[in-house]
């Protein structure tokens, strides 16, 4: 933002003569305490399929920002309001965005870019020609690593491009306490409806006003909901599949081992995984079971909670157990928590869920396949797949203490993308791209 342009909130505040008149401080000084974002201009990407990025934008300009949306699709001006900032809209297409963006960023000069996640073809070319101006940092909104009720932020990237890894290796301090935000309760069907809205604009308007919008994830909106209705219509079926399962595990003498399966079309598996496909590495892992665990071992196999269903991982995976010739030592189930399992099991095998994060922080040994911010010595298994099955290394209490503080007075805001809790995830996450730490 040019030096000149204080936003309405600042200068109306200003103008009232109160902060000078209760702390003697001037104009300069109000700017930098009261509105800390003053001289900043931000720009918001693609976000959440809800309306938070709106109550960001806002709690961004109520700190002195100036801040604007570049819009790729319907969905994004739905959940714009017109009181919000300015909104571009960017009819090209992905292939061509870099070059897009490039002119936006010269004639916009932002400061700051947001975005939901860096994996979209968008947001890969958004940081590029960021780095190529200079003088921006784009910052990476995500449901937190530690869940729930917080939301994560790091700057320029996330997964195997994120900072976290060599900024832990650094720090050789303990991070204090902060405190647990206790989260208001979700609701999948508001979820459910946010996404609906947001994807059927897309549908209805994309071909019209944005026809060269191509959605990142690998189904389409039509087959996301074929999926949704499958479950539902599952659901007795799937409840009594997840009953017997957990019941077979409870029952189980011998070790426990976990695999949670993760969205195929989630960055960190496609960006940031082994370079197979979710299914090929499962088949992997289940080879490797059947050669090297004990024989006494059971392998349990999760689907994630956020599953469309076309997939029908229960069915596959007990496909590919009997094909690695372990049917009967394997156990699939569609739900619930698997928190309630750690202290049952000897182990988690994850390509680079945040279930292996939770699951190190309560003790659990954990091996990752992929790339993972918590795969550091001292907290995952250092060894190959084959050897974890029989010796799997616990993760250092003090270290796994020392991580989770780290992550959550550095990289961490109370609040969440929906619901109650979306307003005071915005205010804080304003304040963290202010540089206010901790919260």
């Amino acid at each position: 933002m040019h030096g000149d342009r204080m936003p309405q909130p600042a200068r109306a505040f200003a103008a009232s003569g109160l902060w000078v008149r209760r702390t003697g401080l001037g104009t300069a000084s109000m700017s930098r305490s009261r509105f800390p974002l003053t001289g900043r201009r931000i720009v918001f990407l693609q976000g959440p399929s809800s309306p938070f990025f709106g109550k960001l934008a806002q709690a961004c300009s109520g700190l002195g920002a100036e801040v604007l949306r570049v819009g790729l699709a319907p969905g994004d001006r739905l959940y714009w309001p017109s009181g919000c900032g300015r909104y571009i809209a960017c009819r090209g297409s992905a292939d061509r965005f870099a070059e897009a963006f490039a002119d936006i960023v010269a004639r916009e000069r932002p400061t700051d870019l947001v975005m939901l996640g860096d994996g979209r073809k968008y947001h890969v070319n958004a940081v590029s020609a960021a780095k190529v101006a200079g003088g921006i940092t784009p910052w990476v909104v995500e449901q937190g690593y530690l869940r729930p009720g917080l939301i994560s932020v790091e700057a320029w990237g996330t997964g195997g491009r994120s900072a976290i890894p060599a900024a832990f290796a650094a720090t050789t301090d303990t991070r204090p306490e902060l405190p647990v935000p206790v989260p208001a309760p979700g609701s999948f069907l508001r979820y459910a409806a946010y996404d609906v809205a947001y994807h059927l604009a897309n549908v209805l308007f994309g071909p019209v006003f944005y026809p060269r919008y191509r959605h990142y994830a690998l189904d389409s909106p039509w087959a996301e909901w074929r999926g949704w209705i499958g479950k539902g219509l599952r659901a007795r079926f799937r409840a009594r599949q997840t009953e017997a399962a957990l019941a077979r595990i409870a029952a189980h003498a011998g070790p426990v081992f976990l695999v949670p399966l993760q969205l195929d079309t989630d960055f960190q598996i496609r960006d940031h995984g082994t370079g197979r496909s979710q299914a090929e590495e499962l088949a992997a892992v289940m080879a490797s079971f059947a050669a090297h665990a004990p024989v006494g071992a059971l392998l349990a196999i999760k689907e994630h909670p956020l599953d469309n269903g076309l997939r029908r991982w229960d069915r596959r995976a007990e496909r590919l157990a009997r094909a690695a010739g372990i049917g009967d030592r394997v156990a699939v189930f569609t739900g619930g928590r698997v928190e309630a399992l750690y202290p049952k099991l000897a182990g988690i095998v994850t390509i680079n869920s945040t279930v292996g994060l939770s699951a190190l922080l309560a003790g659990v040994p954990v091996k990752v396949l992929g790339r993972a911010i918590y795969d550091l010595p001292g907290l995952t298994d250092p060894d190959g797949l084959d050897a974890f099955w029989a010796a799997p290394a616990r993760p250092d209490p003090a270290e796994a203490e020392r991580f989770r503080r780290f992550l959550r007075h550095d990289y961490h805001v109370p609040g969440a993308f929906d619901g109650p809790d979306a307003q005071r995830g915005a205010e804080a996450l304003a304040r963290f791209i202010a540089g206010e730490r901790p919260q």
